[in-house]
Order: structure tokens, then sequence, then C-alpha cells
């Protein structure tokens, strides 16, 4: 994880079936935490606020690692002042997997725990055009992340992935001016806004970039699309249909807001860590500032320095306001 990074309608899902609303915006931001380090494996930082009382529960992180919810509880977690369903305290989708342990929930602003689509009023559904797919709205003018599909070199007959629109609405065009930039899509690709990497980086999980474009599977060098819907607007892309790409479709990457996934590191479809990560003498199992671990034989750590670990056994969930994404604290967005 790299924490320190280099529009008129929106789609929500009744069922499966998506379904087009009016978008609401507003305003967000991040942060993030420092604790104390405890110890025992993972190194997690000590957290307070937990909902607490009654037995372990053991489930499987978001975005990566198995969970451990001690208290058997855990807290709402709210995506600027509204509570989605990865943050209302509830397994909606009867999985036995609540919130943050889910491996279907990217965040606190999102509102399927059975895909990775949102699922949100306002989140990137306006035609082509991309800003930070994982807060709470579409449009750029509180984040500041700009992208265009058009820019996508996928964006190409006879799919046009990874947003098909009626009419190739979004065809491959290398030349187009984003609107609200004046820049190219190379440009793009090179340097986002600071404005943006301050606001939308912090919430995105390990191995995507700001506009929903992850690598799926873990490791694998494929790349597709979290936000696609299928042809006949009745399929969104899970876990289990990563390489399927009429369901997930193909994205290209944009690297001025790419969060990659370091060896020790957690990230979307990536649910454990090497053996070598808990090395006696270092990795996520040794001592950190702020629970992160100092780097074992593996090299690197579960989480920058200054953020809390969570999502591996023996690590504390995350404290009040913050929400565990793909095995780090990340201060909730208000």
């Amino acid at each position: 994880m790299t924490r320190a990074f280099l529009r008129a309608s929106v789609i929500i899902l009744v069922g499966l079936t998506p379904v087009v609303v009016p978008l609401a915006c507003s305003e967000d931001s991040g942060g993030d935490t420092t604790s104390s380090s405890s110890s025992g494996t993972g190194g997690a930082g000590a957290s307070s606020g937990v909902a607490g009382g009654g037995a372990t529960s053991t489930g499987t992180a978001g975005g990566g690692g198995t969970a451990t919810s001690s208290g058997g509880g855990f807290l709402e977690a709210a995506c600027q002042g509204h509570v989605y369903q990865c943050g209302d305290t509830i397994d909606n989708d009867n999985d036995g997997l609540t919130d943050w342990e889910d491996p279907d929930c990217l965040g606190p602003c999102d509102n399927t725990e059975d895909s990775y689509f949102g699922g949100i009023p306002g989140q990137n559904a306006a035609p082509c055009k991309a800003d930070c797919y994982f807060d709470q709205d579409t449009g750029s003018g509180n984040d500041d992340c700009y992208w265009n599909h058009k820019c996508d070199d996928n964006e190409t007959p006879p799919d046009y992935y990874p947003e098909p629109e009626e009419g190739d609405g979004c065809a491959h065009d290398e030349n187009v001016t984003i609107a609200g930039t004046g820049l190219s899509c190379e440009e793009l690709k090179a340097e986002q806004s600071q404005t943006c990497l301050d606001f939308c980086g912090p919430l995105i999980p390990n191995g995507c970039d700001c506009f929903g474009c992850c690598e799926l599977p873990a490791d694998s060098g494929s790349f597709v699309y979290l936000g696609s819907i299928g042809a006949n607007g009745d399929t969104v892309c899970t876990e289990a249909e990563a390489t399927n790409p009429a369901i997930c479709h193909p994205c290209e990457v944009v690297p001025s807001c790419w969060n990659d996934c370091g060896h020790c590191e957690l990230c979307l479809g990536k649910t454990t860590l090497p053996p070598d990560c808990f090395d006696p003498d270092g990795g996520v199992g040794g001592s950190g500032t702020g629970g992160s671990g100092t780097g074992g034989s593996g090299g690197g750590t579960q989480c920058p320095p200054g953020l809390q670990a969570c999502g591996l056994p023996g690590q504390d969930p995350c404290p009040t306001n913050y929400y565990c994404i793909t095995g780090c604290c990340i201060q909730l967005p208000t």
C-alpha cells in the first residue's frame, strides 16, 4: 500500500438489476491514525471504542486476510454522513461476514455486501466520465479526480470495455480532452491533483486505482472495472466472476493514482499473506509503529507507518471513526 500516492444520474441495484436514480453530491475527507503496537501475531496497534462483550468471532477480512472481531461486535461506520450496507453492523448478504470482514466490502462507502458494485446513489454513473470510485458520489467537484473511459485502450470493438454504451458512446479516443481539466488522457495518466490523492487516496484498496480499476485475481496482471454492468443490465462484478470479462470488464489502470499491493500487504482478492511476512525477526508478526510491523525477510509491511494494521488474527478491530480497508485502519470520510 502506498498511501502517499505518486454526473447527471447514477445506477443503483435492486436485486441485480441496475436502476437509474438522481444523484446528490457531498464533501468528504480522509486521514490516518497512529497507535502503539501490541505484542503477538500481527503486531496490531491497540484500539479504543471497539463494540464490546462476547466471544471473539472470525471471518474473511474486507479486501483480504482472516479477520478477527474482538468482542463479537461491530461499530457503525458512516460515509460522508450516510450509513451503507458495509457500515451498518448487519450481515446483509447472510454469508456469515459483516461489514469490513466481508471481502465484498470495499470500504464504508459501499452499499453492497455481495458484489464489488458500489450500489449507492451517486457513484460513477455519468457515461464515460469517472471520478473517485470509493466515495459516495459521482462528480469530481469534491474529490478533483478526473478520468474518462474514452481514454481506456480496451474501449474498442466488439465489446467496448470497461463501459459499453449504446452507440459505442465511450469508444476509445486518445485525443479526447477531459472536461473540467483541459488535460489529455496521457496527462491524467501521468498526474492527478494533490487534492485527488489526499481525498481519494486513503479510501483506495490495495491493488486498485482511484477509478475502480483493480488487479483481479490478485497478482494476475489482469485488471477489471469494479463498476462493471453486464450487457443486459442484470449482472455486476463479483470475486467469483473476476476472470469473466463479460461480467467483470477489463480496464486500463491509471498509474497516477494506483495503490499497489506489496508482498506483505493484503489487497483486493488477496486474503492471506506469505509465511515469510510473519518472520520472527520482522514482517507483519513483528513489532512496529502503529501496528504496521517492521519488514521481515520477505520485505515490506502490512501498513505504512502511522496506520493501525487490522484484519488478521490477533489484530484489533479499528477504533471509532476508522474502517479496515485491505488490512489498514483508515479514517471514515466526512
